[in-house]
């Protein structure tokens, strides 16, 4: 736990935190996976920072997913000793909980996890060879959608895991930056999406792909489902999920200095201005309540704390460095603490709205 001196508003946004976390636990595991097509929005450093600080400052029991075959979460969370000594030969990964299928022996028993104390939570590392499993779920697909047993056995592959995540209060799922065949099984599988994103055109075209697919592909699997050739053979059709928006967070701000302050360009400040609207417009039917507040919070510019808390293979809110560090320390739990914070009060609203 952190011994440093916390702000008025880093102590609301705890408080606030907390008693959000006390409605939300003893529900059982939230699966909420971590999600843009765009890549570059700052995901995987979303990811880690969020589960530290839910994790180290509000105790909360977190299982971090790495399921990007470019494994940039698990570079950042294990250290360089512990990652080269893990892939020097064939680690239990993500692979090991979807490869059983491809070989006809249905799920896998247990989950390789493992823990990270650095970032107080645990993880299911990542493997480049989740890539050669996009295939498999891209062909079961087409079984999925006619009803075949094999194909919804595979589509439902990551309900499995968060099932047996089942003494974990969170699962975060950190994703690769496209609409393929194994984001399409973690979407449906998950109970709520987040959005990071930056500031530009592209991000507002995301948000529209994100909106739509989603549908298509809920309806699909919907129709699979009624063609079921035996029900009883897939256990999760029970617990078939309606995935939920459950916020956004901005972040990478382009700025310039202007008479003493700093303010985003122009042309981005445009566009964030149209975010709302079109977060509005293309996800409200995806939100997870009425009464959530969408922008969980921004993230704007840390300077060298970003890369410095990668090269430590530690999460921002306690890089151990001083001078300038200390600053950019303080700022890191400030953003960090709000969108816990937020992100919580989403969470909580929505599990209280669906509870009544």
């Amino acid at each position: 736990m952190s011994t440093y001196t916390a702000s008025p508003s880093l102590l609301k946004n705890k408080a606030k935190a907390k008693n959000h976390l006390s409605e939300i636990k003893g529900r059982g595991p939230q699966a909420i996976c971590f999600f843009n097509n765009k890549g570059g929005v700052g995901k995987t450093t979303l990811v880690a920072n969020l589960a530290a600080q839910m994790s180290l400052e509000l105790g909360c029991k977190l299982l971090v997913v790495d399921a990007d075959p470019q494994c940039n979460l698990t570079q950042y969370m294990l250290t360089d000793d512990e990652f080269i000594d893990t892939y020097d030969q064939e680690p239990a990964s993500i692979y090991s909980i979807i490869h059983p299928l491809s070989i006809g022996r249905g799920y896998s028993e247990k989950l390789p996890i493992r823990a990270v104390q650095k970032f107080g939570c645990d993880i299911v590392i990542g493997d480049p060879r989740l890539a050669l499993k996009e295939d498999l779920l891209a062909q079961d697909w087409r079984d999925a959608k006619a009803g075949g047993t094999r194909g919804l056995r595979t589509t439902f592959v990551f309900s499995d895991l968060f099932k047996k995540a089942k003494n974990y209060d969170f699962v975060f799922i950190d994703m690769g930056p496209s609409l393929g065949a194994i984001n399409r099984a973690i979407l449906l599988s998950a109970d709520f999406f987040v959005v990071p994103m930056s500031i530009d055109i592209f991000s507002l075209w995301a948000i529209k792909n994100i909106g739509e697919a989603v549908k298509i592909w809920r309806k699909e699997l919907e129709n699979g489902i009624e063609l079921a050739e035996d029900p009883s053979e897939i256990p999760h059709l029970g617990k078939l999920n309606h995935i939920r928006f459950l916020g956004y967070v901005t972040q990478q701000h382009k700025e310039r200095t202007k008479a003493g302050s700093r303010r985003i360009v122009e042309a981005y400040d445009a566009i964030n201005r149209r975010l709302p609207a079109e977060i509005e417009d293309k996800l409200s039917t995806l939100y997870s309540s009425k009464d959530i507040e969408p922008h969980l919070g921004d993230i704007k510019h840390l300077a060298s704390l970003a890369p410095k808390s990668q090269t430590l293979h530690a999460p921002m809110i306690n890089v151990s460095l001083k001078g300038s560090y200390t600053t950019l320390r303080k700022q890191a739990r400030e953003i960090y603490g709000g969108i816990s914070a937020q992100f919580l009060e989403n969470l909580s609203s929505t599990l209280s709205s669906t509870k009544r």
